[in-house]
């Protein structure tokens, strides 16, 4: 690492991290469509401030403008950094100890919605632009960005955008809006996301709710909805949708490798949540393959008759469920979702109605590609320590876009760690990380210019 550059990271740290309060002050959910567009803005801004051309460009809903900035260096390879401006609601606001909107540092921390995913890797990859660019007097490559005001919403329209402005981003490479540090505080190189098909299960039975005496002639749709879920899993917790593994690429022997050389985290992991056992008592290597390997069908919620205070004795008119299933190489989502309503009529519930809600495939970058080694050598550099190589992350981003409309790599290097709480209450980073993960982008771009 370039002592000029760390001099510079550590003599501006204060000031980085003013802007990335700044940054959090300014709510941007996109769930509610609250505050998107004026914090499109005000990231342009910082852009701009930075050097780069920068400019809001529409998007299919001119509520959610996409971000596209360059900033020209000494020489034609060029990196794409991806990010996101938007931001998860805070509910339940009663568990947050401070205001989400209210960035707030405590013992080495700064909390708030956002802070995390995805401001606070906005604000570092900037840091480090200006601390590249003041002590070298030029960028070594050219930068370009593209962010996006919906991703927390499932990205839609975002395929559309890069398709449309491909020329303006593309580029030789590209860094991912996450990554950061294992529990042991070793930098994850991570290589890839999740597919996703996001979608509402409904059944309704009357058209208004009624007395529960009438149960034993009137039919409940939260038992119809109930027993339609009960098929989709069996007591294994395998995916019974007919199809659904059929097309799912095997691991590749360095994927397998790279996993097995994760260490075993599973106990921090789960007494973070409070849980006491894994799914399948799944421990060490078999756990983290679940994790990162493998697709899931998950009830993200149910919702029927009465769940308020006290009793209320009543027969529901409509039920309905929300089901996220991740998905890996090479499931399409479409398949999936074509797959479900096949499976649901066949088992007698072809009056469970589906509405496909946000959908994303999955992408994942080579490991022997040699981006992933400049990422990972550069991080070896500044954490002093070797580097963990992940396949894939465990949740889900619209990288398919990139990787296959650009044609480019793509991997992480970034400023989260285990504890971050993300999408949660209490959302946070660790400060001496932030810098870290500023360090490693600075010298990531020395990297790629050398």
């Amino acid at each position: 690492m370039q002592q000029p550059i760390t001099d510079h990271v550590d003599s501006h740290l204060e000031e980085t991290i003013e802007g990335l309060k700044r940054l959090t002050r300014q709510p941007s959910i996109s769930a509610q469509r609250l505050g998107v567009l004026e914090c499109g803005e005000m990231v342009v801004g910082m852009l701009r401030d930075a050097g780069f051309d920068a400019d809001l460009v529409p998007t299919a809903d001119p509520g959610y403008p996409g971000i596209i900035a360059e900033l020209k260096g000494a020489s034609d390879r060029s990196l794409l950094f991806y990010n996101h401006y938007d931001v998860q609601p805070p509910d339940p606001l009663d568990e947050w100890e401070t205001p989400p909107f209210e960035p707030t540092e405590r013992d080495g921390y700064l909390y708030g919605r956002g802070i995390s995913d995805d401001k606070g890797p906005i604000a570092a990859r900037l840091a480090a632009i200006k601390a590249v660019r003041d002590t070298m007097g030029e960028l070594p490559i050219t930068i370009r960005w593209c962010l996006e005001g919906a991703e927390e919403i499932g990205s839609p329209g975002f395929h559309e955008f890069v398709e449309q402005n491909a020329e303006r981003i593309k580029s030789d490479v590209c860094i991912w809006e996450g990554g950061g540090v294992n529990w042991d505080g070793r930098p994850m190189v991570m290589l890839g996301v999740k597919g996703l098909l996001y979608v509402e299960l409904e059944c309704r039975s009357a058209k208004t709710d009624s007395h529960s005496s009438y149960a034993p002639v009137v039919p409940n749709p939260a038992w119809r909805l109930i027993w339609a879920l009960n098929t989709l899993k069996d007591e294994s917790e395998r995916i019974a949708i007919p199809g659904f593994y059929d097309r799912i690429r095997p691991a590749l022997e360095n994927e397998t490798k790279a996993i097995a050389a994760l260490p075993d985290t599973s106990r921090e992991f789960l007494h973070d949540l409070g849980v006491e056992m894994a799914v399948g008592e799944a421990s060490g290597y078999e756990f983290r393959r679940r994790l990162i390997m493998e697709p899931t069908a998950n009830i993200a919620g149910f919702g029927a008759g009465y769940t308020g205070q006290g009793a209320k004795t009543i027969l529901p008119a409509v039920a309905r469920a929300k089901l996220d299933f991740r998905l890996v190489p090479n499931q399409d989502p479409q398949e999936i979702l074509q797959n479900l309503r096949e499976h649901l009529d066949r088992n007698g519930f072809s009056d469970v109605t589906i509405s496909s809600l946000t959908s994303e495939h999955p992408a994942r970058t080579s490991i022997e590609d040699p981006f992933v080694r400049q990422v990972a050598d550069s991080a070896r550099r500044v954490y002093e320590s070797e580097p963990y190589i992940v396949p894939s992350m465990t949740g889900t981003g619209p990288q398919h876009p990139v990787q296959h409309i650009l044609g480019v790599p793509v991997a992480s290097c970034g400023i989260d760690y285990p504890g971050n709480r993300i999408h949660a209450p209490n959302e946070n980073i660790r400060l001496d990380y932030f810098r870290l993960g500023v360090l490693h982008t600075a010298e990531l771009i020395t990297e790629l210019g050398a």
